[in-house]
């Protein structure tokens, strides 16, 4: 498997993290620290050319103690927390890259690597809502860009008269600049060939869509799943190494509490 595939299933796991995290501090709100572990599978779907529908096994964790969480690519560290609002500092892994040889359409192209952003959150919970806005940059200089994200979810608790089962539906606004696009779906001029010219992605808006389901079998067990949809601005489905206009992505998976 070529480092694009493995690193877009990873990005899909991201893609539901923030309402992930959420629906597992609602669920373990009176507990101080938290730890839950498992196995879960993914599909997902790639839009840059020629790397399609990708399934794999993965682990599947999250850990929460006092001020701490993280679960997958994402760290959280409450810095204020007053009524109904929450500050938090973060940092999250972009698993967005890809190797020249993951399709006959990237060859030529230099590798695109994976990279560490920081950054921090806002949050306002209204009942069994949370509205988040977040923004995150990357500190290892590899995209040299930054993200911010505007997201709503709502927890349905024991809907159809299941009482150990929470939905959470989420929605979100998310805005890329310009040299984080850039690096991950532009083609450089020493990068051009006959069907892909040079491109340069720049700022882009694109919506977000999940909706995450948590069914706790007994007090240490539970199942999970996910799907998201990710839909990207035009700045990047324009790009000649971009075919689709979204991220898509399926989870299952069975967690224990430690």
């Amino acid at each position: 498997m070529g480092n694009s595939r493995l690193n877009i299933l990873i990005l899909a796991l991201a893609v539901g993290t923030a309402a992930g995290r959420d629906v597992m501090d609602s669920n373990y709100s009176g507990a101080r620290d938290v730890f839950l572990a498992g196995a879960g599978a993914i599909i997902t779907r790639n839009p840059h050319k020629g790397i399609g529908t990708e399934s794999r096994g993965i682990p599947l964790f999250f850990y929460r103690k006092e001020k701490l969480s993280l679960y997958g690519p994402i760290m959280n560290y409450s810095l204020l927390k007053e009524d109904q609002w929450e500050v938090r500092g973060l940092a999250r892994v972009r698993f967005e890259g890809y190797e020249e040889d993951d399709s006959r359409y990237l060859r030529g192209m230099d590798d695109r690597e994976w990279t560490l952003e920081l950054g921090g959150s806002l949050s306002r919970i209204l009942g069994e809502a949370r509205i988040t806005a977040d923004v995150s940059a990357d500190v290892l200089n590899e995209h040299k860009g930054y993200q911010v994200r505007l997201s709503y979810n709502y927890d349905l608790r024991g809907p159809a008269n299941i009482q150990d089962l929470l939905v959470t539906p989420s929605i979100g606004v998310t805005y890329r600049n310009s040299q984080l696009n850039d690096y991950y779906y532009g083609v450089r001029s020493s990068e051009a060939i006959p069907g892909r010219p040079k491109y340069y992605v720049g700022d882009s808006i694109g919506l977000l869509t999940a909706l995450r389901l948590n069914y706790r079998l007994n007090e240490r067990w539970s199942v999970m799943g996910m799907a998201a949809v990710q839909w990207l601005g035009s700045e990047i489905t324009d790009s000649p190494i971009v075919e689709k206009d979204y991220m898509a992505s399926m989870l299952l998976g069975i967690m224990c509490r430690f």
